[in-house]
């Protein structure tokens, strides 16, 4: 049985260098599928979502519409209180038996020692990781056992944060976001000042 990616975020919004390193890992790893896990209340960056949980998960529903084996996985917005990967990760274990690949970016790298039961994490899965410009490919000490894999990156330096600041300043997000997304924040008015 090949392996499952799993790729967890915030998506807010979900945008182009999402979709590549998902398709990059599917690839790269010969991977059956990635499942999108939007993030429901993470408690890392609480303060960092803008955009509900039901507008977040339509603008993925929007960009993976014409993305082959690719899946939603939406439990994480439907539970109650924090939402814990490790938790997650147990869940989708049950749901698919096969080896689990977590698809991170190396701006996680750094601080996967600061999750909830960050050991348990790394007994679940292998941990698949991809360079983003400015941060460091440096494996932290406590985790240097763990099974971490590299794969390709684009290498963009897009995130959420910079599109979100371009949408607020009125600027194109076309090649940063697929269109049918663009299209939907502009309808709900979302990331308006």
């Amino acid at each position: 049985m090949n392996p499952i990616g799993v790729l967890g975020g915030i998506f807010d919004p979900v945008h182009n260098g999402h979709l590549a390193l998902a398709v990059l890992a599917k690839d790269f790893f010969k991977l059956d599928k990635v499942l999108f896990v939007p993030s429901g209340n993470p408690p890392h960056k609480k303060s960092s979502v803008n955009c509900c949980a039901s507008d977040r998960l339509e603008m993925l529903k929007i960009a993976l519409s014409g993305e082959p084996d690719t899946q939603i996985w939406d439990l994480e917005i439907k539970r109650s209180g924090i939402s814990y990967t490790v938790d997650t990760l147990y869940e989708l274990k049950e749901l698919f038996p096969g080896p689990l690949f977590f698809i991170i970016g190396s701006d996680n790298l750094g601080e996967l020692t600061t999750w909830h039961k960050y050991k348990e994490i790394l007994n679940l899965v292998t941990l698949c990781v991809a360079h983003r410009p400015g941060f460091s490919f440096k494996i932290p000490s406590q985790i240097e056992q763990a099974n971490i894999l590299r794969f390709p990156s684009p290498e963009w330096g897009i995130s959420s944060t910079m599109i979100r600041s371009y949408l607020q300043k009125g600027y194109s997000c076309r090649h940063l976001l697929p269109e049918d997304v663009i299209e939907y924040i502009s309808n709900k008015g979302l990331y308006q000042n």
